[in-house]
């Protein structure tokens, strides 16, 4: 799945002419969905290297192509996570952003197999 950055806003959700994060007219790969009551999100890599969760309203979805490693989880009633099964584990994220070396191989290996599906 990919998706195309068509504006930007603010953390206050104001519209915003720049961004370090992202750049409109670019068009990113999307690792996971994010569904919970009230709030949807999508975690890609913009601009910066570091993985993050961005509005859905600030994307248009320029390929639909839904990567084989992807699986649906529910932790809760009404949160719904569609992503790579490795990186739903309890833990993976905080380890991911803690640099452990584990988690930031398991990362690269699933964001590969994301891209491959889709490049």
């Amino acid at each position: 799945m990919k998706v195309r950055c068509v504006q930007l806003k603010n953390w206050r959700g104001e519209a915003d002419e720049r961004t370090s994060w992202l750049k409109v007219g670019s068009v990113y790969h999307v690792l996971m969905l994010l569904i919970e009551p009230g709030r949807t999100m999508l975690r890609l890599i913009g601009e910066e290297p570091s993985p993050a969760l961005f509005q859905p309203d600030l994307f248009e979805v320029v390929s639909s192509a839904i990567p084989s490693n992807w699986v649906v989880k529910s932790t809760k009633p009404g949160f719904l996570e569609f992503g790579p099964a490795a990186w739903s584990g309890t833990g993976f994220w905080t380890a991911y952003f803690d640099r452990k070396a584990d988690a930031v191989a398991l990362f690269e290996e699933e964001k590969r197999k994301i891209v491959a599906a889709d490049p």
